[in-house]
């Protein structure tokens, strides 16, 4: 578990009442760097856990902020009931002024269906994803990403049994899906083995047939997965950057080194691994830390995908307040400074399509020099770009394996089904944990 020492951690009720889910609190609380209380919760005290002792008061980009500290921990239960039940807990949240994002704080949003572009996802014409059901067990993090805003707060789940129950019956109703991105929103190795949820997951996982999950991260916290008995059912995507990056910018994260070093333990465990440079910030000597980092890669392992993303996500202005904009590449800044109208009406600003494509060309050489074959993607990218890159990546917008798509399994080199027509939303309100 990482050095965590929060200012505060609660526990909801139904987790101090549950002998099993008050051990896995107090293993944690135990291994915390300094002393600190559970404070036990129900919902009716939200309101003045938000208003009057700031719970959301750091969930602010943390480049934004001049002191960031470890989030407060708060340890919930999801709440696997019918759909009445969940409309009223919504409905408390829009009373007390939270939005829908607030939903773990009242035991919602297990499973969650992700319709990229789908007729219903507004951003279907900008941003190539797929749709699918994605699954949660935290919100949070604490790594400190500067770009970041998903500090401040972490929570953690802890009812696994029945989360791994429900998941079950999701997994029945959809045989298309056949991988699971856990937690596009935390980085749930960070509080374990004490946490012992993951582990739960990545067992029950272990058990099914032709069907994966797929953990997203940043660390270096995997030398515990090894004697898990996961049967090759768990695929770890690391999102890795160059030195500077990593060390100036996400400072709670492991380095370039130690994550390419945490994949090289798990693949040797013998998790299938993979690697999204993501977010790629074009700092100064940007191209040098590019083939660092891939002769690392390539060095120590042996992923079956690589997928890579430019900065993005927000204007130029946004970008200014978050990042340490003295440590970026000074041409790559003016181009994205003089391009913000051409930039405005896309997720992908604020750098221009010729900034990204000459920094994914860059990649793309770098990691051909070391592995003619490996499927290398584009990741959360728009469609204009996927135009531009198809042919030097060998794929279109409609074929490619990515880090973490549903059908992305291990060892795929190319997908066979559309995955805009294969993806059907099949649970009619059959599994709770579902947003109604």
């Amino acid at each position: 578990m990482y050095d965590v020492r929060p200012p505060a951690v609660y526990a909801h009720e139904t987790v101090m009442c549950n002998p099993t889910y008050r051990a896995r609190v107090e293993r944690v609380v135990a291994a915390l760097g300094r002393p600190c209380s559970i404070i036990t919760y129900a919902d009716t005290d939200l309101p003045d856990m938000v208003q009057e002792r700031g719970l959301l008061a750091d969930r602010r980009p943390m480049g934004t902020l001049q002191h960031v500290e470890d989030p407060v921990l708060l340890f919930n239960t999801f709440r696997f009931d019918n759909v009445d039940a969940a409309r009223r807990r919504r409905q408390f949240l829009d009373d007390i002024g939270l939005n829908e994002g607030a939903a773990p704080l009242v035991g919602d949003d297990a499973f969650i269906w992700f319709d990229a572009n789908l007729a219903t996802d507004k951003w279907k014409d900008d941003k190539v994803c797929r749709p699918c059901w994605r699954i949660h067990l935290q919100q949070g993090c604490l790594h400190r990403c500067k770009y970041c805003a998903l500090g401040g707060l972490l929570v953690a789940m802890v009812n696994i049994e029945d989360y791994c129950r429900h998941l079950g019956e999701l997994i029945r109703l959809h045989p298309w899906q056949q991988t699971y991105l856990l937690d596009d929103d935390a980085d749930p190795p960070c509080l374990e083995p004490e946490l012992g949820v993951l582990g739960e997951l990545i067992e029950f996982f272990g058990t099914l047939e032709n069907r994966y999950l797929i953990i997203h991260t940043k660390t270096w916290n995997t030398a515990w997965l090894s004697d898990l008995k996961h049967n090759g059912n768990t695929i770890i995507v690391w999102s890795v950057s160059g030195r500077t990056q990593s060390e100036e910018m996400e400072p709670r994260a492991g380095s370039t080194q130690q994550r390419v070093e945490a994949a090289r333990m798990a693949e040797e465990a013998g998790y299938q691994i993979r690697y999204k440079f993501k977010p790629i910030i074009p700092v100064k000597g940007w191209r040098e830390e590019a083939e660092e980092a891939v002769q690392m890669i390539f060095e120590k392992t042996r992923p079956d995908v690589i997928s890579l993303c430019v900065f993005m996500w927000m204007n130029f202005e946004e970008m200014a307040r978050r990042l340490p904009m003295h440590l970026l590449d000074e041409d790559f800044v003016a181009a994205a400074e003089a391009s913000q109208a051409e930039m405005a009406a896309t997720r992908a600003r604020p750098f221009p399509p010729a900034v990204r494509r000459e920094i994914y060309e860059h990649y793309l050489r770098e990691i051909r020099r070391h592995d003619a074959d490996v499927p290398v993607s584009l990741s959360t990218e728009n469609f204009r770009m996927w135009a531009d890159m198809k042919d030097a990546l060998g794929f279109s917008a409609t074929d490619y394996v990515c880090g973490c798509g549903p059908r992305s399994t291990p060892g795929l080199k190319r997908l066979t089904c559309h995955p805009f027509k294969v993806a059907v939303r099949a649970d009619a309100g059959q599994v709770p944990g579902v947003r109604p």
